[in-house]
């Protein structure tokens, strides 16, 4: 018989392990645990917790944060506020978009979550204004080799929901549609999956606003 796993009462840097607290979406376990600052609990797998990614109710990073603010002179710069995002969104069970990050076991390597100098190291040579950060591997984790800085389209592309379309011959995803024929993403995106509209229609058809044009 399997021997069922119990990491109650075990400490992890600041965290110590007091329930479970189920599965996520993945089927991976979750432990309620307290933190040491006493300021709340956090919730997180068995793997974050063995390999060091979850080591604080985020207090850590909010620490970190004050003294990087004073010293690297970068805290209102695009960079800076794309590593506040990344931690947020991943650590942070309030944050509008933790359910797509953190509640899927989404985290951020524990260098660049403790050092915004080591993200803006590794990062920041190739970020460039109109970009955002992006996960190669969307189930993957924010770290080294598993990031890239990308147009809305590239991020469209990579996303867990894209699909892939058929027309003309051709098999390719919506926002690589999108951009060969000069659509709007979310347009061709309503039209083929709320509207029901055949591919080639959905691609053919110019917008409302290139019709309204055409006809004067």
């Amino acid at each position: 018989m399997a021997v069922s796993l119990n990491l109650i009462g075990q400490t992890f840097d600041r965290l110590t392990v007091i329930a479970p607290a189920g599965h996520d979406r993945q089927g991976r376990r979750l432990w309620r645990c307290t933190c040491s600052c006493g300021a709340q609990e956090a919730v997180t797998t068995t793997d974050n917790l063995r390999r060091g990614r979850t080591r604080s109710c985020g207090c850590l990073a909010r620490e970190g944060k004050a003294n990087r603010v004073r010293t690297h002179g970068q805290h209102s710069t695009p960079l800076y506020e794309t590593w506040c995002n990344i931690i947020r969104r991943t650590t942070n069970p309030k944050h509008t978009s933790y359910a797509n990050y953190g509640g899927r076991g989404i985290t951020v390597c524990p260098e660049w979550r403790e050092s915004f100098e080591a993200f803006a190291r590794d990062v920041g040579p190739t970020y460039q204004a109109g970009l955002s950060i992006d996960r190669i591997d969307v189930n993957g984790h924010y770290e080294p080799g598993n990031v890239r800085w990308a147009t809305p389209t590239e991020q469209a592309r990579n996303m867990r929901r894209n699909r892939l379309v058929t027309a003309f011959g051709q098999t390719k995803t919506i926002a690589e549609w999108a951009e060969l024929h000069q659509l709007n993403y979310q347009t061709l995106f309503n039209r083929l999956t709320r509207s029901g509209w055949p591919a080639e229609r959905a691609l053919t058809t110019p917008p409302p606003n290139d019709r309204r044009r055409s006809a004067r």
